[in-house]
């Protein structure tokens, strides 16, 4: 962590672009400056590789100075918490991605998928936990299927990928609800697992990518936290509203240009202003948790989940894991001035249950 005379330091975990829009929008916005956060540096680029979040998050964060860090897997972070390190989920970033797992033709169910080929932009992203996470609750361990790396495959760059699927090269292909998946339905592929339907029977949607902080700075820097998590909840409003689409492809635009990361350089999220999708859903700015809150529910079925497969020793109270109250005092407030519309909170609530 920084020293408490330091400017507090921010770091995005995850190399991704797309996990930089909040911020940077919230920058231009002027959001940071009026919540009050001037004093600060973001590191972007990326801390850790995902994979090693859940061995080496804390002990990044020590070694770099790093107070808070954004877009961390919601399953590291309980696993690091459990290994006793300084790393406690203070709000949420990204909730998992609602996809529609297709298999080859004749493949009845999920319990089924043992030695399929698979593909995901990346193994431990986004995509690929919340993927093996579920399937693991039908006796799938994240082994039994062999995951093909595929980086164009996100937001829809790859379309050759479903030809691929349709000749057999892949013979598990996760895919957003809209016209691609109706169409592969039509053609007779099954849909083994809805991912949306099975995450609505549970109740509440889990937080994929969470907001994490040291000890520190929960007890020492709590209005700089605070400043942050209004300002960056700002930009998840700022970045999501449709209006805004031209600012975020220019905006987009200018942040792949300057990452040095060949393949986000070539990817797209946003279709071009006026321009055709890509594909269905590419036009989609990203599952933002838009009250800035971490599921205490979905929290506790992760740590079951976690204990369940042994990835943890013991179960966690969500108390241990979860320190809250910044992110909640943050929501409350932007409330209270009005920038933030309390119906469209809970229709975007409805939409997770």
């Amino acid at each position: 962590m920084s020293g408490l005379d330091q400017p507090i330091v921010i770091a995005n975990s995850c190399y991704h672009v797309g996990h930089e829009r909040s911020i940077r929008a919230g920058e231009e916005q002027g959001f940071f400056k009026e919540e009050g956060l001037e004093r600060y540096v973001y590191e972007r680029g990326g801390l850790i590789p995902g994979r090693w979040e859940f061995d080496g998050l804390g002990q990044i964060m020590w070694e770099r100075g790093v107070d808070v860090a954004t877009a961390v897997d919601a399953r590291a972070a309980i696993v690091q918490r459990a290994r006793g390190a300084d790393v406690y989920i203070v709000g949420g970033w990204r909730t998992d991605l609602p996809k529609k797992l297709f298999a080859a033709k004749g493949t009845t169910g999920p319990e089924q998928l043992r030695g399929t080929k698979g593909v995901v932009r990346e193994t431990w992203g986004l995509d690929h936990i919340g993927i093996v996470s579920v399937l693991r609750d039908f006796g799938v361990a994240p082994e039994d299927v062999e995951w093909v790396e595929m980086p164009l495959a996100g937001y829809g760059n790859d379309p050759g990928i479903v030809d691929r699927f349709r000749a057999g090269e892949i013979t598990l292909l996760p895919v957003h609800a809209g016209k691609e998946a109706d169409q592969l339905e039509s053609e007779g592929y099954p849909v083994v697992l809805d991912m949306e339907e099975y995450y609505r029977g549970l109740g509440a949607w889990p937080p994929g990518k969470v907001i994490v902080a040291t000890q520190q700075t929960i007890e020492h820097r709590g209005s700089e936290l605070r400043a942050f998590l209004r300002a960056n909840v700002r930009g998840y409003w700022f970045v999501q509203d449709p209006r805004n689409h031209s600012y975020m492809y220019d905006l987009e635009t200018r942040m792949r240009q300057t990452t040095f990361n060949t393949d986000e350089r070539r990817l797209r999220m946003l279709a071009s202003p006026g321009q055709p999708r890509i594909r269905e859903g590419a036009m989609a700015m990203g599952n933002m948790i838009m009250d800035g809150l971490a599921s205490r529910p979905a929290l506790t079925r992760m740590i079951a989940g976690l204990v369940k497969f042994g990835e943890i020793e013991r179960p966690l109270e969500v108390d241990e894991v979860l320190k809250d109250a910044a992110s909640l005092d943050a929501y409350q407030q932007l409330l209270d001035r009005g920038l933030i519309d309390p119906a469209a909170v809970e229709k975007w609530r409805r939409s997770l249950v």
